[in-house]
Formats: C-alpha cells, structure tokens, sequence
C-alpha cells in the first residue's frame, strides 16, 4: 500500500500534529524505516496531540538533517543513468539503480533490490518520491523525476539547513489559530485549537512577481468582489486588447471608473466569489479563482503576487461561524446573488506567508521543494528580513 497522495501533498512546515516516527517523539527507526512505516499505516497515533512550538518545528527538520547526514556518510545515493523514461514493465540495469537510489531515501522497501523488473512496488515508490518532491505524480521515471532523483545528498543537507536557518530568523511559535502559507510549496493550511483543520493547494506568484514573505491578520471578507485591474496588467495586458476589440469591455463584465479598468463580479472574474483582506503594503489578498482546474497542477506559479486557495468557500464558512447571522444557508445565497458584500470577521485571524522549501510532515517524512524564486540561493539577511517585493498587480484595493 502506497501512502495515499493527499498525505503528501506540499503541507506546511509550521505548527503541526505529532508525526508518527517524529526523532523528537524518541522513536529509533531510521528515516526509510519511517518512510516505509508511514506508507504502510499513514493514520496518526490519536494521543499524539499537536504542538504549536516552533522547537518541534525546527527538531523534526533537526532530525531530517541527522537523516541525510547519515545517508551522506554512508556514500550518498546512487545516480541513475540517463536514459529512456522508465515506468511499469520496464526491465533493465538502470532499474536496479533506481531501486537502491529510492531505497537510500527510504522511499522503497530494502528486500526488493536485486530486481531489474519495474513492478508495482517499484512505480508506488516513485510515486511516493515524486510527491514528496512536488512533482507530477505519475509513477514514471521522466526528466524531471530524474533530475530530482539525481540531486546529491549534500545538496539536499544544505537545503535543510538553510530553511532550519531561515526558521531561526523568524518568529514561528504561531500560537493556537492561524492562517499559513508556504509559498515554495504553493498551499495553504488553517489552524484552529493547535489542529489543521483546513488544507490545500494554492496557486502563487510567478517568479517574475513573487508572493511576498510577510505577517498580518485577517479582518474581514468579501463576497462577490470586483476586481479593480492593476495599472501594470491593465498597461501589459489588458488596455492592448481594448485598442484591437471595441468590444472586449462589455463582453468581459469590465468598465472603466476614473481611468481604471473594474470587473464586476460574475463567472469570468479571475476573484472567483471570496476573497480575504487584511493589511499589507502589497496590495496582496488571498480569494477564490474562476478557474479551479489550476489547483490540480504539481507547478503552480501562476499568479501576479495574490494568492489564490482552494476551498476558499469552505475557508469563508469556517471564519464566518462567530458572525450572528452569517450561517451557510445566507452564505451559499449571496454567493448565488451575485452581489458584492463584504464581512468583518466576529474574530479575526492571524496570518503568515512563508517560504519553506524543506519541511517534515505530519508522518514524518521530509518534503522538498524547488527554490522557485531563488530565495535559498541569497544572503540569510535578505530572505529572513521580510520581502522586498514591489505591490503585487492582484488588484489594487478600495476598502
């Protein structure tokens, strides 16, 4: 049995349950025994009651390091030849190379080595390696797998500590109750009473306009919102096409107020139905998206800085719970209305947006990510100090 794929999607390295074989929790096994132990029963011990201390965070990190330095001294893993893609039925040298690399990284079963047969056994763990590396899940060994699979141990060691580094230059004992967002892993998790109890992909910044590092605190919310364009898409973008079709205004649900372009809400608006403000220099916001298919992609740098999170329906029915009168029935009826309305939050909650790109999840089994905007490649000064970003171009704000 295969850890199943939603236990190892690109979760937050931030205050989580207690792994099962977490090196803090005093277990011995090694980390492919954990690995293994983990995909054969993914369900947590239910007494392992979560932490908020950013100690635990940063031990369970502390322990992958330990891991991979153990790795490294016993010569690293092995390098798989390039060649064809492999995938089920393949049969070859470089198939038993492939099991002693996923085997070193505790992605596959030690007593299945000597094969050169690509089997079932074989494609689950490659499965299993590729989620937790942020890739498509496939199963087939392909380029990008490859070179994934390819990165040196010592490589991976100064990636955890460069993140156990960035931890310790930045407040992370987040308490009980909050938001967070790892934009290296684009998704999102919420936090109540120490327990995840709302998670999923998220679609963030390209590189080209990154998601910014900050801390703020939601305070309200917006149904139905319109999206006021941002000079820079409206210059790049939007006011090109305006010039070629006199009629891409109307037919987009758009007018212009006082020199700027404003889309209304409705099906096309790229807000979707919520979105969520707080306070920030950046003009960034988190809301819904109208086109939802994007969730589903291993590679989701998308956006122009805003982040944009699934279940943000969901997300607003959790927040709206203190608010007299705001019951889900009221909340699926404005959202079907149409109309623009916004809530302040009975409770406001806090929010942060980091950028891990290693991390250790709930079963104790490290994650890496690809340092898509060369955060880990500067000075510790530059990427622990908060962003420098310029404002996003989500959309400027009216409120």
């Amino acid at each position: 049995m295969i850890l199943p794929i939603f236990r190892l999607l690109p979760l937050l390295l931030i205050v989580s349950a207690c792994a099962a074989g977490d090196p803090r929790n005093g277990t011995n096994a090694s980390y492919p025994e954990r690995v293994t132990e983990a995909a054969v029963s993914p369900q947590l011990p239910a007494d392992h009651a979560p932490s908020s201390s950013a100690d635990r965070e940063t031990g369970r990190l502390q322990g992958a390091l330990d891991d991979h330095l153990r790795i490294e001294a016993a010569r690293g893993w092995p390098e798989l030849p390039t060649g064809p893609k492999l995938e089920q039925g393949a049969r070859n040298g470089r198939v038993e190379v492939l099991r002693r690399r996923l085997a070193t990284s505790g992605d596959l079963a030690t007593e299945t080595l000597d094969s050169e047969i690509f089997d079932d056994n074989l494609a689950a763990a490659v499965r299993i390696f590729q989620a937790r590396h942020g890739l498509l899940v496939d199963g087939i060994v392909g380029p990008e797998t490859l070179a994934a699979l390819n990165v040196p141990v010592a490589e991976r060691i100064t990636s955890i500590r460069l993140n156990l580094d960035r931890i310790a230059g930045e407040a992370r004992d987040w308490g009980q109750r909050y938001i967070a967002v790892n934009v290296a892993a684009a998704s999102y998790r919420l936090v109540e009473e120490g327990h995840p109890v709302l998670e999923g992909p998220a679609i963030v910044g390209k590189p080209s306009w990154p998601t910014p590092r900050f801390e703020s605190v939601v305070t309200r919310l917006e149904f139905n919102p319109y999206w006021n364009v941002p000079p820079r898409i409206a210059r790049l973008e939007l006011w090109p096409k305006i010039r070629r079709d006199s009629t891409y205004l109307r037919r987009n649900n758009m007018r212009i107020i006082n020199g700027n372009i404003r889309q209304n809400p409705g099906p096309g608006n790229p807000l979707g139905v919520v979105k969520f403000i707080f306070d920030n220099p950046y003009d960034v916001y988190l809301h819904d998206t109208n086109n939802r298919g994007l969730f589903e992609r291993p590679k989701r740098f998308l956006s122009h800085g805003c982040v944009r999170i699934s279940g943000a329906v969901e997300l607003a029915k959790h927040l709206l719970r203190a608010v007299p009168n705001w019951q889900e029935q009221r909340i699926d009826a404005t959202i079907a209305a149409g109309r623009n309305i916004r809530v302040d939050l009975e409770r406001s909650i806090p929010l942060h947006i980091v950028y891990d790109t290693v991390w250790v999840d709930d079963a104790g089994i490290v994650q890496f990510r690809d340092d898509v905007y060369g955060l880990d490649r500067k000075p510790l000064a530059v990427t622990t100090a908060g962003s420098s970003a310029e404002p996003s171009s989500c959309g400027w704000s009216d409120h």
